[in-house]
């Protein structure tokens, strides 16, 4: 995203800058912008725990942001190793400054998808409908971070080595994408009691 529209004055919205892609990309605003989209997941968090309140709110707003955390700690290095196999030109911090605007990208979904998510969850007579839509809302703001971050990675590994690098490259981005989402998917069901009061 590096043509984004400017906003009044010729200068950059707020979301504009979060997601632009700098260069030079600097650590500490690669961890600023990860950081700012693990906040504004965590209210998507605070929406579903509305639903049973108290300690919940707590839970939910840490359960959600924590499988941003985990695909980023875990799968990212994870392909990295993957990618260097097939002599991939990808240095750590271009994949730190994907992963950071693909976490902004994710955390703006689901912060703006929030205030819908708790008035849904608090007026639902539902549990399992309660549970379906929260999902829904994690779903829509995953899979948009990964495909953010994928596309980030791609653009970085276009046009290097041969065909069959390439395709080495594609495979493993495919199997990352299958890994983020059980993943997302494990820590979300272990941490968020919302989606089990909807099953059980």
């Amino acid at each position: 995203m590096t043509d984004e529209p400017a906003a009044h004055g010729g200068h950059p919205g707020w979301t504009a800058a979060l997601l632009a892609e700098r260069s030079p990309s600097l650590l500490r605003d690669d961890l600023t912008r990860f950081g700012i989209g693990v906040g504004l997941a965590s209210l998507y968090g605070l929406a579903l725990g509305a639903r049973q309140g108290g300690a919940s709110l707590v839970q939910h707003a840490a359960g959600v942001p924590a499988a941003v955390v985990a695909v980023a700690g875990l799968g990212v290095p994870a392909l990295l190793i993957v990618l260097t196999l097939f002599n991939a030109p990808l240095d750590p911090p271009r994949a730190l400054s994907a992963t950071a605007r693909a976490a902004a990208a994710t955390g703006l979904v689901l912060g703006g998808l929030a205030p819908a998510a708790a008035l849904f969850v608090v007026t639902s007579g539902s549990d399992l409908t309660a549970a379906l839509m929260g999902l829904l809302g994690l779903a829509v703001g995953g899979i948009l971070g990964v495909h953010v971050l994928l596309r980030d990675l791609r653009a970085a590994l276009r046009g290097n080595g041969s065909l069959a690098l390439l395709a080495g490259h594609g495979a493993a981005l495919l199997g990352f994408a299958g890994f983020a989402v059980a993943l997302a998917l494990r820590v979300w069901w272990a941490t968020l009691p919302i989606l089990k009061a909807g099953v059980l």
